[in-house]
Formats: C-alpha cells, structure tokens, sequence
C-alpha cells in the first residue's frame, strides 16, 4: 500500500523519468482516443476533440511546468542540495493515475456533450480517486526528492501546485488560441478601436454587428467584439474571458469550421432584440446567441 503512494525511495532519477515518460506517452495516445483531454497540471476534461500533437503538447506542457514549478520551490524552500534528475523523475512518475483513469474511460462514462449531465456527474465522481492518488503521488515526490517534510513541505508544495496549475492553464490557453483562431487581417473595412469607433459602431444594424461579431471571434480579435458591448457586459465579460470561453468551446466541440449567416433566427425578448447564429464545429452544432439593448448595444452573448 505504502509503495502505491509513496514509490520514490526505491525509483526515481533516470529510471523514473524514462517510466514516467512512458507511461504519459500512453496517457496521451489513450487519452485522444477517449477524448480525454488534461489541459492543465490539475485539469481533465471529458468529450473534447483534438489531435494527436495536441495531445502530446498538453502532457508535455503540464510534465514541464510541474517540474520547473516544484524544482523551484525547493531550491527556495530546501536547505538540503538537489538533484533536478530526481525532481523531474519523480513527477514524471506521479502523473501515472491519469493513465489508469483515461483507460477506465472506455466504458461509458465520459459526457457525450456539454449537457449530458448525468455522464459529466458520474465521469467528475470518477475522476476523485484519481485525482487523489495523483496529488498525494505529488506530494511524497516533491517531499522526498527536494529533502523537506512537515508544514513547510506541506505549504510550499501546495503553492508550488497552485503556480503550476495557473501557469499551465495559461501556456495551453495561448497555444489552443492560435490553433483555434485565425490571424486577423489588416482589411480596410475592419473595425479597429480608434477614436471614431462608436461612431461607426452606432451607425450599424444589429445584424451588421451580429456578422462582425461572428468574423471576430473566427479572426480571433476578441477586442472588436467587446466594442458591441454595454456597459454591464464590458465589466463582466473582458476580451480575455471571451478568449477563454472560445477555447473552451473549440476544444470541446471542434474546431470552427463557419456560421450559417443565412439561417439566422431575429426574436424579441424582454424588450431585447436577440440573433440566434447556427455555429458548425468539428463535432457538433452550436447557436451563438446575442443579446441586444434598446440602444442597440449587446447585453448578453451566449453559446447554447
């Protein structure tokens, strides 16, 4: 029992390393497969679409940031010398359960879509026990090979995870971005953020916005759709987050493959006007739907 959580006194350094590198070779091989993406340190996502280099970076990325992050901290936090080899060994070992779990994904538990509840609870109560074992596999690699033990090895190493969580997130944010998006193209009718902005962005109809919005997010200019926005959406929704969402969406559903502008639905709605936009993605259809005040101004953008 002990080795399960604890096998680094007897592995670690090159052996581990070469295991470890194995074993995430199969995790990420399995994992595209079932569709099981680890677009993080600590994230797993079920019911994605993507290719086999995308699965291979994702493992690469999270091994890579886990290292550097936890090698970090305990030459900040150890008083004892290390030895890189040991820490990247070790690591490398204790993401094996990911690979127990992609392969307990070929039963079927893992969401066929972004509503089918049932599967997501069950596929989320499956995924704990993995979870568990990984980070508990974490902690006795950081702690044995950086030499240090009680609280300050408890604290430093749930900072260390922290870290490494957000800064994988936001490695594998950027690459999905340009994978999912394209370069946005320096046309002469493109709207940009100058001074005169909102005033050609009031002179527009609400289906004219509607057509720039969708030509942004494919473009990827997440700035020029914020310009639609209210004051309320401005605050809640920065360009940022709509980057985010779009990556999300992308990585779940496939790649944006084009909107079907000919087949957009105008209804009216608590004194909004609201377009619904049919999405085609890789795996599946999606509607983006906007929201539109009395001035014309977009108050809510939903995908649904």
């Amino acid at each position: 029992m002990k080795f399960l959580i604890n096998p680094f006194e007897r592995i670690a350094g090159w052996q581990a390393l070469f295991i470890g590198i194995a074993v995430m070779t199969l995790t990420a091989i399995v994992g595209k497969i079932n569709h099981v993406a680890f677009d993080g340190v600590l994230d797993v996502h079920a019911g994605a679409t993507f290719d086999f280099k995308t699965s291979f970076s994702m493992q690469a990325i999270d091994f890579l940031v886990l290292f550097l992050t936890m090698w970090l901290a305990g030459v900040c936090f150890s008083k004892s010398r290390l030895r890189a080899i040991d820490v990247a060994g070790t690591m490398a070992l204790a993401r094996a359960p990911m690979l127990l779990l992609v392969i307990v994904c070929f039963l079927p538990v893992t969401p066929v879509g972004l509503y089918d509840i049932p599967r997501m609870i069950i596929f989320g109560l499956i995924c704990i026990p993995f979870y568990v074992w990984m980070i508990a596999l974490m902690y006795n690699a950081y702690s044995v090979s950086c030499h240090l033990k009680g609280s300050r090895a408890v604290l430093s190493f749930i900072g260390a995870l922290v870290v490494a969580e957000i800064v994988s997130k936001l490695i594998l944010i950027f690459l999905l971005s340009s994978m999912f998006t394209n370069t946005p193209k320096n046309d002469i009718n493109t709207i940009s953020l100058t001074a005169n902005t909102a005033l050609v962005v009031d002179s527009l109809s609400i289906r004219q916005k509607t057509e720039n919005v969708v030509n942004a997010f494919e473009q990827g200019d997440f700035d020029a759709i914020t310009v639609y926005f209210d004051d309320t959406m401005k605050t809640k929704l920065s360009s940022n987050m709509l980057q985010m969402t779009w990556v999300q969406i992308n990585f779940t559903f496939g790649k944006f493959e084009k909107a079907d502008m000919d087949s957009l639905k105008e209804t009216r709605i608590d004194n909004h006007d609201v377009i619904d936009v049919p999405m085609i993605f890789a795996k599946e259809k999606r509607t983006l739907r906007l929201a539109f005040n009395s001035e014309g101004k977009i108050s809510g953008l939903f995908f649904i």
